[in-house]
């Protein structure tokens, strides 16, 4: 839609949509390289993890994040966890700014 020659931001307002990329962002932030590889679904406020992850840990770390989320109202989590060429979970550092 055009508004005096500029175009106008269509926001979406799925709230699961919304839920999803703030649950996104969430992981995301961890540092974990492997939660970033997630695949998320949200239907009614419930979120639906899918995908591979390294350790039992990270499987853990992933639904303890979701659930620090106040929209979420319940947590499926369907990782599964390959121990076959795993790797240490390496927190990454995002504060770039700082120095050590």
């Amino acid at each position: 839609m055009k508004l005096q020659n500029k175009t106008r931001i269509q926001f979406n307002a799925n709230p699961d949509l919304q839920l999803k990329f703030r649950i996104r962002r969430k992981l995301h932030t961890a540092g974990y390289a492997a939660l970033s590889a997630i695949r998320i679904e949200v239907h009614h406020r419930e979120v639906f993890l899918e995908g591979t992850v390294t350790s039992y840990f990270m499987k853990q770390m992933a639904q303890e994040l979701i659930m620090t989320v106040d929209e979420v109202k319940k947590a499926h989590n369907f990782l599964t966890v390959d121990t076959s060429g795993q790797q240490p979970e390496v927190k990454l550092n995002l504060d770039h700014g700082r120095p050590e």
